[in-house]
């Protein structure tokens, strides 16, 4: 039955709007959703999904689907118990070391660097690339940690009335400031 409904839904190409396969028994979102561009509602909800599929794992592929409603809720999408990660030392590169420095420099208005930067596009284009941490708000090249943050849904969302947290990526420029992070913030590693 599953099947019937999500070859029908990918037989529809853009013109599937809407698919759902609520309580079907899914273990794994199906692959073929990726293909649906014009794809605005899907409901998984209360199916057996623990992970999601190698084709929409890539969350620029999901976030390239457009859905206006997403429903997952009733999946064990996340561990319920905490993974303890052992901390290993990690000594930053001195492009990285050097970036941040300038980068806070430049933060701070510092004149001479500010006019030194225009000398070199170079770095220019490297520190445009920068990412600014969750925690301390300074700007970094290199991710140390993503992290997942669960914060309420907006408010113009379409989604369920049971849903009352939504998972945010967040990321994070050190273990000093991962260690600093609220209790909503959770680093996402392999198990």
């Amino acid at each position: 039955m599953t099947d019937r409904l999500l070859f029908r839904a990918l037989k529809g190409g853009k013109g599937t709007k809407i698919v759902t396969l609520n309580g079907k028994r899914l273990t794994k979102m199906p692959a073929g959703l990726s293909s649906l561009p014009g794809l605005k509602i899907l409901d998984l909800q209360n199916n057996r999904i623990s992970s999601i599929s190698v084709e929409i794992e890539n969350l620029r592929q999901f976030q390239k689907m457009k859905l206006k409603e997403f429903y997952c809720e009733g999946n064990p999408l996340f561990l319920r118990q905490p993974y303890k990660a052992l901390q290993e030392s990690y000594v930053f590169t001195l492009q990285e070391i050097t970036a941040r420095f300038i980068m806070n420099q430049l933060e701070e208005k510092n004149s001479f660097l500010m006019k030194a930067i225009e000398w070199y596009p170079q770095i220019k284009d490297k520190i445009a690339h920068a990412k600014t941490c969750v925690i301390c708000g300074k700007p970094f090249l290199t991710v140390w940690l993503e992290c997942i943050e669960f914060v309420p849904p907006n408010k113009n969302w379409k989604i369920s009335g049971n849903l009352k947290l939504v998972p945010i990526r967040v990321l994070i420029c050190s273990f000093m400031c991962f260690s600093l992070r609220s209790p909503d913030i959770f680093g996402i590693a392999q198990v």
